[in-house]
């Protein structure tokens, strides 16, 4: 997230004002990114700089500029409410006194470096002082992450076993839900415009490429000869595809009006040539309850898991001191 953004949350600030004892100033022309006490959990203190500091990784969502505070607002609430439930269970953890054993933290961290630095431990190391974040510190949020996931098996995931009963009225109630996709298998032939003068046009092409077709010629042995991009090795197949997802309009109504084995005529456009082969139609229709029983179950297990979860970090929520600071709307 670009870091201008950070000044529709940030600027005018007066968190905490009473609570810390101090006040936080910004000229209102100037963005200042500033930080102040975003809540107090138990005796634990969360800074605006942290919660900022994960909703950076958050996706970004493209929206108007008039639209960004009240989106970056939300990203900061539901990311605060997060690290509040984090500091939460690692209460409740330290509260039924779970340890891991060191291996265990070891373990996870050669996983890491494998995963995602290639097994060198030294990128690893690179980025967290690019990032300057000490590696104890770095460490200890990955124990902490066990532990939380360790305290939510126990809470949560364990008490999840949806009956058989269960999956079936789920299924007969929510039948729509559970459908194969539309998808269509598409062959294409791509020609570019002529590199030079005297070179064959898109449209002389295309007529040797129909041709070739009525005398029996393979559509995949043309795509191989003509196309000129990365799926012509494979005679120019595309596999199964939801068209609307992967093509323009203009080749989306070509396929619309093929019937499977039909060819288009030559579609010119942007000066490139495409000629669209329907190979196969899938029309979407609804699984019996054999075909969607796994996916109704794991779509149950997920909705009874955020009920529980919810119950669960509620009570503790209710067992604890928490004090939200709100920030101000910017003027």
């Amino acid at each position: 997230m670009p870091e201008s953004h950070l000044k529709y949350i940030c600027v005018y600030v007066m968190v905490a004002a009473v609570a810390a004892g101090q006040g936080l100033l910004t000229e209102k022309k100037s963005a200042i990114l500033l930080d102040g006490v975003a809540a107090y959990v138990n005796t634990e203190m969360i800074t605006i700089a942290e919660v900022m500091s994960e909703v950076r990784r958050s996706p970004w969502a493209d929206v108007s500029p008039e639209l960004r505070e009240k989106r970056l607002r939300e990203l900061y609430t539901a990311t605060l409410n997060a690290l509040i439930d984090r500091k939460l269970i690692l209460a409740a953890a330290q509260k039924s006194k779970m340890e891991l054993q060191s291996w265990a933290v070891d373990n996870r961290i050669r996983e890491i470096v494998a995963n995602n630095f290639d097994g060198d431990k030294t990128k690893l190391h690179a980025l967290l002082a690019d990032r300057k974040i000490a590696y104890e510190e770095w460490r200890k949020s990955i124990e902490e992450d066990l532990m939380i996931t360790a305290m939510r098996y126990q809470q949560v995931d364990k008490r999840i076993s949806p009956t058989p009963s269960e999956i079936r009225e789920e299924y007969e109630a929510n039948k729509g839900r559970y459908q194969t996709e539309t998808a269509v298998a598409v062959s294409m032939i791509i020609l570019d415009p002529p590199e030079q003068d005297g070179d064959p046009s898109v449209e002389a092409r295309a007529g040797e490429i129909a041709a070739a077709l009525k005398e029996g010629k393979s559509f995949a042995s043309l795509a191989r000869t003509f196309s000129k991009d990365a799926k012509a090795a494979q005679g120019g197949s595309w596999g199964k595809v939801n068209p609307e997802d992967v093509f323009r309009s203009e080749i989306v109504e070509a396929l619309a009006r093929l019937s499977p084995g039909e060819v288009s005529p030559l579609l010119k456009l942007d000066d490139y040539g495409y000629i669209v082969r329907k190979d196969e139609q899938q029309d979407s229709r609804m699984l019996n309850f054999e075909e969607a029983a796994p996916y109704v179950e794991s779509h149950l297990r997920m909705r009874m898991a955020e009920k529980i979860y919810k119950e669960w970090t509620d009570r503790l929520r209710l067992e604890a001191y928490i004090k939200v600071f709100e920030l101000p709307a910017v003027n």
